[in-house]
């Protein structure tokens, strides 16, 4: 065959699938409506539908009553509980009202809370002096001030039963 001749016929063909691609997508929008026209095109319609017709009077309940009305769970917020100014000053306290040279740091904490609890966890185990402060925004907890040989002391005791207790020099 001839190089002109399958050009021609490549032509035509092709003409002939855009055409019937063109006459489908008609079809689709007139069957479907317009994808780039309708917001809510793949949205789907309601399974139950009542059409109205324009002789029957909006008053009218016929075909209504014992339809069921399907009414969507509603969605329960839960408040966030309040944390009151008192419960968190109780556990920090000002760190110049303890004495000593020797901080036993157990912990450094970006929230709060997770300061308190160890500071709990601290006073039962007896550490009743056990406190906290503020440094560069995070909470650093210790468990007092000790002198030397007494932070070495109290550094293994906390260590034996499972924090991570360091020395560090005021």
């Amino acid at each position: 065959m001839k190089n002109w001749l399958k050009n021609l016929l490549f032509v035509i063909f092709s003409f002939v699938f855009l055409g019937a691609g063109i006459i489908i997508a008609n079809i689709f929008i007139h069957e479907k409506g317009n994808p780039l026209k309708d917001p809510n095109f793949l949205a789907e319609a309601p399974v139950d539908t009542t059409i109205l017709n324009p002789s029957s009077s909006i008053d009218s309940t016929d075909g209504w009553l014992g339809d069921t009305v399907q009414v969507p769970e509603p969605i329960v917020r839960i408040p966030k509980p309040e944390i009151k100014a008192e419960s968190i000053k109780e556990s920090f306290t000002d760190a110049s009202k303890h004495s000593g040279d020797y901080d036993v740091v157990i912990g450094i904490f970006g929230e709060r809370s997770n300061a308190n609890k160890q500071i709990k966890k601290l006073k039962n185990f007896g550490y009743e002096n056990a406190y906290s402060y503020t440094k560069s925004s995070m909470d650093v907890v210790s468990a007092g001030q000790f002198d030397e040989n007494e932070a070495k002391k109290v550094v293994s005791e906390l260590n034996s039963k499972g924090f991570d207790a360091i020395l560090k020099r005021r």
